[in-house]
């Protein structure tokens, strides 16, 4: 028997699971394997107990895992992955909408110190998402949803984290320095310094 032989193909998916494969071509989506899934699938669990829908669809985001649904077939989830990354991608390349002040209405002043209120860090911004572990990313803001107030963040290690809220983020304030956007008006930052110097005597 020769040890080095490759592993088996997967077996041909089921009817329902052929039709996804057939519609992402169609989509020019590519479904994203995964030799370490138990589905074959990335993003994409097999759970042999559930009853019905056995394939379970969760995507990453913001340092949580994201229940996106339960799927038939290990292609239908996989497809499902695809439409949802493809779909965060459009939405973060769109421009969002100039809304401009009607005559007469609020002045270029109000308008911007809106803007600076309601988005305290720009797109194109430098950031860093703190997890709850205490590990900071480093990463630039490329998305903001005004509705839910929730950033997205393309981190220096390529990761894209989305859904990411402002209690998350710290704000650079010198290379490689960060500090808490509840702190950028420079309240408490004698209490911090005094804290480091304590911790560096």
């Amino acid at each position: 028997s020769d040890l080095t032989a490759p592993p088996p193909p997967p077996p041909p998916p089921a009817a329902a699971g052929a039709k996804a494969v057939q519609q992402a071509g169609l989509e020019g989506l590519t479904l994203a394997t995964s030799s370490s899934s138990s589905s074959g699938y990335r993003n994409v669990i097999f759970k042999p107990k559930e009853r019905g829908k056995k394939y379970e669809l969760r995507v990453g985001s913001g340092g949580k895992q994201n229940f996106l649904g339960l799927f038939a077939t290990a292609e239908e989830a996989a497809l499902a992955r695809a439409r949802h990354l493809r779909d965060t991608a459009v939405r973060l390349l769109e421009p969002p909408p100039q809304q401009a002040p009607p005559q007469g209405a609020a002045g270029p002043s109000e308008a911007s110190s809106y803007e600076e209120e309601d988005a305290p860090f720009e797109v194109g911004g430098r950031c860093a998402i703190r997890y709850s572990g205490g590990a900071l990313y480093p990463g630039e803001v490329v998305g903001f949803d005004g509705a839910s107030s929730l950033y997205s963040v393309r981190c220096d290690d390529g990761e894209l984290l989305e859904d990411v809220s402002l209690h998350e983020m710290l704000r650079e304030v010198g290379e490689g320095e960060w500090e808490e956007q509840e702190r950028a008006s420079g309240e408490g930052m004698e209490v911090e310094e005094a804290e480091e110097a304590a911790g560096s005597a």
